[in-house]
């Protein structure tokens, strides 16, 4: 739980839109991401503890200004991952003839050069890397009086700090 200072990269903000009712915003720093898109990237747990860490910053709103109960009336969990593929160009193969690059001899016996282009395709020479980073805005209405559907303000609080009050964000880091 950090504030996100102007300019930084992550952390949670809020703005209040009226008297009772606030946006909060929790932005996590970049995550190790799946470059697999069909896991949702393997972030969904990550998603859900941002949403509570934005959660446990209304909660705290809600104490601060002197409310018991506070309502989550909107919210958005976006993941925004990026993937980066790096290719390179293998070593040459030094062999009885002088320098050749690598080719798919097995798989290419006619295919010499120059009649077929150089096949770099080896997963050894490539490299595929994915960052994810998650925002979640809640919108918050602050109650004067616990109603049903209302977080109780207190409870909350008293939850969100035992199950996040050592948590870290790890694997963090530009790619």
């Amino acid at each position: 739980m950090v504030p996100q200072a102007a300019g930084g990269e992550y952390g949670y903000a809020d703005k209040p839109l009226s008297a009772t009712r606030y946006e909060v915003t929790y932005v996590s720093p970049r995550l190790r991401a799946s470059a697999d898109g069909e896991d949702a990237h393997g972030l969904e747990s990550e998603k859900q503890r941002v949403y509570e860490l934005a959660l446990w910053r209304a909660a705290q709103l809600a104490d601060s200004k002197g409310y018991p109960a506070f309502r989550v009336t909107q919210e958005s969990r976006d993941v925004d991952v990026t993937v980066n593929r790096q290719r390179s160009v293998p070593p040459p193969f030094f062999g009885p003839f002088g320098p050749w690059p690598y080719r798919h001899w097995a798989y290419r016996p006619y295919g010499y050069w120059p009649y077929s282009g150089y096949d770099y395709d080896w997963p050894a020479y490539n490299r595929t890397t994915a960052t994810g980073r998650i925002t979640v805005k809640l919108t918050v209405d602050l109650l004067a009086s616990a109603e049903e559907g209302a977080l109780e303000t207190a409870s909350t609080l008293d939850h969100l700090r035992k199950t996040h009050a050592s948590d870290g964000f790890t694997g963090t880091g530009t790619y």
